[in-house]
């Protein structure tokens, strides 16, 4: 039978000199792991994202979106109603001036000039029957006056006389009507002779259609406006781009600053040309958006480009070869400081976020010549640098004076875990 004291033993066993070791050890390694991190040396409390400055080209741009066309786009429409009787041209069709692109039947206007012939034809009869009138009156009068004159006024009497002179009067202005009314016939009858010439539609320039508005047994009707039928390009060789700067951007822009741009079509493509002419006068969007046209004329020799293409242009307003570069970002960034205005330690800015500057310091102007600060680390420590800026092209900025190519440029800084 197990007494009291073995099941003692048997449930506590007495701990060995070895457990006691294994222990020990582990608490001093504890208390070494604890003491270690408390006082080991910690660094830096921050790292610094850095950029040494190099060597490049940059270039102010401003963009712009538009749309291309031909040169020289003639619309063509009818100036006649009628119903079309014949197409000669497709899209694409190349044509010469004077060539026939469609004709509008012309059975109506035919008739039209039937009727003001036949007007002018009896206008003229009736002319000619009032100057057989007027020479009889004529005759009349010269009679009666000799006879008055040769019977010293006794015959025939002064009012037969007077009455002879009224009707010789009323047949020359009759005259005078009749021939009024021939003219009018006359310019009828060449009117309708006109509509006859233009119901025959014709190209007035070398080129090509772009575009084909009506099939034979359309109705054309031109009593309020003239119908668009063809639209013609002069020449496909040489396009015209035109886009829209903004007024907060035209005064940056002016003629033959390079200009490259990009279409949808050939997103992998960049064009080149340069500026032509900036408008004086503004255009109104629908939102109130005010904007300058520019015009720019392209090459397009091989054809790439058609006339519609949507495109979006970077105009390049300044630009500096070999210069000092660095990223913009630098000029935003803004240290974290320890404030030990409270209890503890807490991270406090100079100013705004880390990282960043107050909204009115991220302004960034890159004319040339403008004072701007960013900082440089120096033995682990971000120091204040003022430099003069010129031209930025949004990503990097050149500067003129205030670093040198040894400079670590700080763009960023977070706190080290």
């Amino acid at each position: 039978m197990i007494n009291t004291e073995e099941m003692y033993k048997t449930l506590r066993p007495k701990r060995t000199k070895k457990s006691i070791i294994i222990t020990l050890l582990i608490i001093v390694l504890i208390i070494s792991a604890i003491l270690y991190y408390i006082f080991r040396d910690k660094g830096p409390a921050y790292i610094y994202t850095t950029e040494k400055p190099h060597t490049g080209s940059v270039a102010s741009l401003v963009s712009a979106t538009g749309t291309i066309s031909a040169t020289n786009e003639v619309l063509i429409g009818s100036q006649v109603s009628g119903t079309i009787s014949a197409v000669f041209v497709e899209e694409n069709d190349a044509v010469k001036k004077g060539d026939i692109l469609a004709i509008i039947n012309p059975d109506t206007i035919n008739q039209t000039i039937a009727r003001y012939e036949a007007q002018l034809n009896s206008a003229k009869a009736t002319l000619n029957s009032s100057k057989v009138q007027y020479n009889n009156k004529k005759l009349n009068y010269d009679r009666l006056k000799h006879v008055y004159e040769v019977t010293g006024g006794k015959s025939p009497s002064k009012t037969e006389l007077d009455n002879a002179k009224m009707e010789l009067d009323t047949a020359k202005a009759d005259i005078l009507v009749k021939e009024a009314s021939i003219i009018e016939v006359e310019t009828n009858l060449n009117s309708a002779k006109i509509d006859l010439k233009n119901s025959i539609i014709t190209s007035p320039i070398d080129g090509v259609v772009l575009t084909r508005s009506i099939d034979a047994g359309q109705t054309v009707a031109a009593s309020f406006s003239t119908p668009e039928l063809f639209v013609i390009a002069e020449n496909l060789e040489k396009m015209k781009l035109v886009v829209n700067v903004s007024e907060a951007d035209v005064g940056k822009v002016s003629e033959n600053q390079k200009v490259r741009f990009t279409v949808d079509t050939f997103p992998d493509d960049e064009f080149v040309s340069t500026i032509y002419r900036v408008n004086k006068g503004s255009t109104e969007s629908e939102d109130n958006i005010v904007s300058y046209e520019t015009t720019i004329y392209i090459d397009n020799k091989d054809l790439k480009l058609r006339s519609g293409m949507s495109a979006t242009a970077d105009i390049e307003t300044d630009a500096a070869e070999n210069a000092v570069l660095i990223p913009v970002a630098a000029l935003f960034f803004q240290p974290i400081v320890e404030d030990k205005s409270e209890s503890g330690k807490r991270p406090a800015m100079l100013q705004g976020p880390p990282g960043r500057r107050p909204r009115a310091a991220r302004e960034v102007s890159t004319d040339i010549s403008k004072n701007a600060t960013i900082y440089v680390l120096v033995n682990g420590k971000p120091e204040l640098r003022h430099i003069v800026t010129g031209v930025s092209d949004g990503k990097n900025i050149q500067v003129i004076e205030g670093i040198s190519s040894e400079d670590n440029i700080i763009t960023s800084m977070k706190r080290r875990i």
